[in-house]
């Protein structure tokens, strides 16, 4: 999640609103009310949107009379009602929202307040981890919960983690498995029951 977040208010000119995500490098922002909450949702496209008029001269036929102007502040062009997620929102339905909804960013709320932003560069980010880091994660997680060193060795590959060791029953097993796949980069997570030499 990024935090802190750009955003605009519904009265923020659209050349503006373009000069911050220019600035930025973003490709969106939530749209705030005077109470700080989100209520809208501002993109490239929304600002991009009946902005660039047709040449006449590369045209056959004329451009229709009373076309109408886009609008010049961010509250005219744009998206609501916006798809907010809680702070609590698994990655899985993150990524779920994005490819359903085909949205660029989710704003995380708490009671219409933003914490963070997630967007679809966030969630890739986390399948280019690189295998090492995802290990050491994992590996870090199983100690501190376990309070023990050395009596599972974990491994990754291509976010492919796999657990071995001596687990003390089933539960401690899926306890673990449940750990790993809280680590960005994991895919999918094997716990193998193993003394280790």
């Amino acid at each position: 999640m990024t935090h802190p977040v750009v955003t605009v208010r519904p009265d923020t000119t659209v050349a503006g609103a373009a000069a911050l995500l220019r600035d930025h490098n973003i490709t969106s922002m939530p749209v705030l009310d005077e109470d700080d909450r989100v209520i809208g949702i501002v993109s490239e496209v929304d600002l991009l949107r009946d902005r660039m008029p047709h040449d006449p001269r590369s045209h056959l036929r004329p451009v229709p009379p009373g076309r109408q102007e886009p609008g010049n502040i961010v509250g005219d062009v744009m998206q609501v009602p916006v798809i907010c997620l809680g702070g609590g929102a698994d990655v899985a339905d993150l990524a779920a929202v994005m490819l359903d909804d085909n949205v660029r960013a989710v704003p995380i709320t708490d009671g219409g307040r933003l914490l963070g932003i997630v967007s679809r560069r966030d969630l890739l980010r986390t399948l280019v981890r690189d295998d090492a880091d995802v290990r050491d994660d994992v590996a870090r997680l199983i100690e501190d919960y376990a309070d023990e060193h050395d009596r599972w060795r974990v491994e990754a590959e291509n976010g492919v983690v796999t657990i071995t060791g001596a687990f003390d029953d089933p539960a401690q097993q899926k306890t673990f498995s449940v750990l790993a796949r809280t680590v960005p980069g994991v895919l999918r997570v094997n716990t193998l029951m193993r003394r280790l030499q």
